[in-house]
């Protein structure tokens, strides 16, 4: 017999099957991982949407390192920070290091000098006469001559910011009394002429980059931070301290070395001198009338040239 057919038959199936609800420990592990997943990136969709002016100000307020770690983060951000180093980096300097920037200036280029001086610093005798200067330390690279310019005052300015690099370089060793290699006197090592050579291309880029600027005064607070406690340690040591207390070590700021301390008088000619290197600060010293310090490198740098020149015409060749 034919099948009798409805017209109910012909209506359309209503699919009312629903997924099963999963409940294990696993799917809620993994649900909490979703989220905190989806929190991340919606901060980093967010902080990418946020203006440059914002950006470039919240940067002004963070150590220099952290600038460079938020310049790795994105393309942007690289670009971003790239495009506005010099500007980011004077404000930090200002905010942060103003004194170490008074005790550790960048050396000038050579190419902001007058022609007419610039030949003059470049002269093959005078660059003999400054051998004393320039001499090839185990720890700093001298500077080039052809790119920076080689008054007095920016050679000593270059071999403080090298010192710096390695005195920062060696601050692990010293913390843990592990003795610093020794470099017999005529050798060479490759570790060495690598590490130095890495310093010199920092300092370098300092001279333009107020931002590696800035990390390198960063890295010397530290390194001082980490010398006084050492320092303070050595109950056998009665040499005056500099005072700092616990908030001042934990500031990331330099308004602390403006008490006082021992002044920096020598320059560290070598590496068996960091051992008692507590707060190498040059370029200063205390007025003790007025209870503070006075800063000594301003127009140091013009006073200088002024006197390379008046040399090269009182030995000029009469014609």
């Amino acid at each position: 017999m034919p099948r009798h057919v409805s017209d109910s038959d012909e209506e359309p199936l209503e699919d009312k099957t629903a997924a099963l609800s999963l409940k294990s420990k696993r799917t809620e592990r993994m649900q909490r991982r979703r989220v905190v997943r989806d929190k991340k990136k919606d901060a980093i969709i967010n902080l990418l949407k946020l203006p440059t002016e914002l950006l470039l100000e919240c940067l002004t307020y963070v150590t220099p390192r952290d600038v460079f770690s938020f310049s790795l983060a994105s393309r942007r951000f690289h670009a971003l920070v790239a495009a506005n180093c010099r500007v980011i980096g004077d404000v930090i300097i200002a905010r942060r290091y103003a004194l170490l920037a008074q005790c550790f200036p960048t050396p000038r280029l050579l190419s902001d000098v007058e022609p007419s001086t610039q030949a003059l610093l470049t002269d093959p005798a005078r660059q003999t006469q400054l051998s004393i200067h320039k001499r090839p330390y185990t720890h700093i690279s001298p500077p080039d001559a052809r790119q920076l310019c080689t008054c007095l005052t920016c050679i000593l300015t270059w071999n403080n910011l090298g010192l710096v690099l390695d005195f920062a370089h060696w601050q692990a060793n010293l913390d843990n009394g592990v003795p610093i290699p020794i470099i017999p006197r005529g050798k060479t090592a490759e570790w060495n002429d690598e590490l130095v050579a890495r310093n010199a291309r920092i300092v370098r880029k300092a001279v333009e980059d107020s931002l590696w600027h800035a990390r390198i005064l960063e890295m010397h607070l530290d390194s001082t931070v980490r010398s006084i406690k050492r320092h303070s340690k050595n109950k056998g040591n009665k040499r005056t301290h500099v005072d700092m207390t616990a908030a001042d070590a934990a500031s990331g700021a330099d308004a602390f070395l403006s008490k006082h301390g021992p002044p920096s008088l020598e320059f560290p000619y070598q590496r068996d001198e960091y051992y008692m290197l507590e707060a190498y600060l040059p370029n200063r010293w205390w007025k003790k009338t007025e209870q503070r310090w006075v800063y000594i490198i301003a127009g140091q740098h013009e006073r200088d040239l002024d006197m390379v020149q008046r040399f090269a015409s009182r030995y000029a060749p009469s014609r």
